[in-house]
């Protein structure tokens, strides 16, 4: 089991192939080269942050906490709101116009393309800029021979970092999937907690769901096939096997070799669960 503790993290940069303020506090990440790498984070966006339209070959999930965030003309994914975007589908262009602190996702999707980790994504970005410029989400470059082309600035770092075109999965969905947790109800699990199941994507089974529970519940890990993902929205807990408080901010990584290890809850506690897609 691997802990992040959100609150005693600092906001950082990553990248600038994007337009505006944006500032990460990187708390999980998967592994680089794998189809199943992922990278979770808390991402606050500034109200200049812009990108164009666009699309992605890997998945994202995004959980709104503070603020709005725009993510299309006439769109926005509000405070407590969950949006699950697929690899393949166009969404933007994306224009916030106050800050947001949202917990997002980043993962290779069904396809089986991957995704590019943010130490390369910083990398390949800061090597792009000595062949050209990046302005509100667009990388410009001047051949030699004074000719212009204009990319996509993620799909430009994409494919200098990884030497090839890239390519993306037919889509799925139209668009965006936009989920209201408020309107969805409880069930009653083991432990004294109880589980709320947004739904499942996909046929490598990504699922998302929220569970809480109150003082003195405890949250058994089953048998995982797979990693899985929590986030403490609010309250505390703690293993059974460390007397260390998990807070508020908190994201937790469990796979396999932690079944039957136990959570225990200190205080009332709400935690987004992410199961994430499995790969053979």
């Amino acid at each position: 089991m691997h802990v992040a503790h959100g609150s005693r993290m600092t906001f950082g940069p990553v990248s600038g192939h994007r337009s505006g303020g944006i500032d990460f506090k990187r708390l999980i990440q998967g592994t680089p080269g794998v189809a199943d790498n992922f990278e979770l984070s808390l991402v606050r966006t500034a109200g200049d942050y812009y990108t164009p339209r666009h699309r992605h070959n890997f998945d994202q999930v995004r959980f709104c906490l503070e603020g709005v965030m725009n993510y299309a003309p006439g769109k926005n994914l509000e405070r407590g709101a969950v949006g699950y975007f697929p690899e393949g589908t166009f969404y933007g262009p994306q224009q916030d116009t106050a800050v947001s602190v949202t917990l997002v996702l980043q993962m290779g999707g069904a396809s089986g393309y991957g995704f590019m980790s943010y130490d390369q994504l910083s990398a390949g970005y800061q090597q792009l800029c000595d062949y050209g410029t990046f302005e509100r989400g667009v990388f410009t470059r001047t051949t030699p021979d004074r000719r212009t082309g204009r990319k996509d600035g993620y799909e430009a770092v994409w494919e200098h970092v990884m030497r090839r075109e890239v390519r993306y999965p037919a889509p799925r969905f139209d668009e965006p999937v936009v989920m209201f947790p408020d309107n969805f109800n409880w069930s009653a699990s083991d432990g004294g907690v109880e589980v709320k199941r947004l739904g499942a994507f996909g046929e490598r089974g990504l699922e998302l769901s929220f569970i809480r529970g109150p003082r003195g519940a405890k949250h058994v890990i089953h048998n995982l096939a797979r990693c899985e993902l929590l986030f403490v929205v609010n309250g505390a807990l703690h293993a059974s096997a460390s007397d260390d408080p998990i807070d508020a901010l908190s994201a937790l990584r469990v796979d396999a070799a932690d079944s039957g290890k136990t959570l225990e809850i200190d205080e009332d506690v709400l935690m987004f669960e992410i199961r994430l897609p499995l790969f053979s």
